[in-house]
């Protein structure tokens, strides 16, 4: 699917998921930002990009401040012109039974998760709307769709980005822009192997799903590409989920 001038946002992406995704809008013809907390890695993932033919630049920033997401989208459409895909893939990882949770690690994942996605969102729409068309596209996970238990503050946090993305999907439909949700099941990244085994065990599945493997990141990418491209242009609202039939 062709990405040919437009310019592509996508947070959390100097590992896992969103990598896989800012590379494959790459190898589609987009230009593409890389956002991360780690500036080795934000500029591992610049080079990769630009080896694609892309341009290609790196931004550290802390999407859980408001001031550095917004000042993030500002020095994008002022390197680019403009801002077309915004991609929230940023998050953490908690997982602590309900009892244990404490304020700092709730707050956390609230900012990232939920306070970061409305952040970014909010100064992207100013670049899409007057351009009349835009692609935004949150990366949350199955916790969002089932329950899972030592995962409270997770599943509280994609569940209210969910509700987040069906606001914005009305509100913003006549003005050209789609916002769409991509809900992953358990993926092959850096994430998942740190957490696996505190995990064994307490979430039955945790290793796999029903298709008997644990997905790659490439296939989020896939669904990513197509959200982000023209032909997505009639869809908006929907959680897509892509965990090879858990939660179904």
């Amino acid at each position: 699917m062709s990405l040919n001038g437009k310019t592509a946002l996508v947070t959390g992406s100097s590992s896992g998921i969103g990598r896989a995704i800012a590379l494959r809008f790459a190898r589609d013809g987009a230009d593409v930002v890389i956002n991360g907390r780690d500036q080795k890695k934000i500029d591992g993932v610049v080079k990769e990009a630009a080896a694609l033919g892309r341009r290609a630049i790196g931004i550290r920033a802390d999407v859980g401040s408001f001031g550095e997401s917004q000042a993030m989208v500002e020095r994008v459409v002022k390197e680019f012109g403009h801002l077309d895909i915004l991609v929230c893939s940023a998050g953490v990882f908690h997982f602590n039974p309900f009892l244990e949770i404490t304020e700092k690690e709730w707050d956390e994942v609230i900012n990232v998760d939920v306070k970061g996605m409305f952040a970014v969102s909010q100064a992207a729409l100013r670049s899409m709307v007057p351009r009349k068309w835009g692609r935004i596209i949150f990366i949350t996970a199955v916790s969002g769709l089932i329950g899972v238990p030592h995962m409270g503050h997770i599943c509280t946090a994609k569940w209210a980005s969910h509700g987040m993305a069906a606001s914005l999907a009305l509100e913003f439909a006549k003005a050209g822009v789609t916002v769409n949700v991509i809900a992953p099941g358990p993926i092959d990244t850096p994430l998942l192997a740190a957490a696996a085994e505190r995990m064994r065990g307490i979430v039955q599945g945790s290793h796999g799903a029903p298709v008997g493997r644990i997905g790659k990141p490439e296939e989020i990418a896939a669904a990513a590409a197509y959200l982000a491209s023209d032909e997505a242009g009639f869809t908006t609202g929907q959680v897509i989920n892509v965990s090879g039939g858990l939660g179904i």
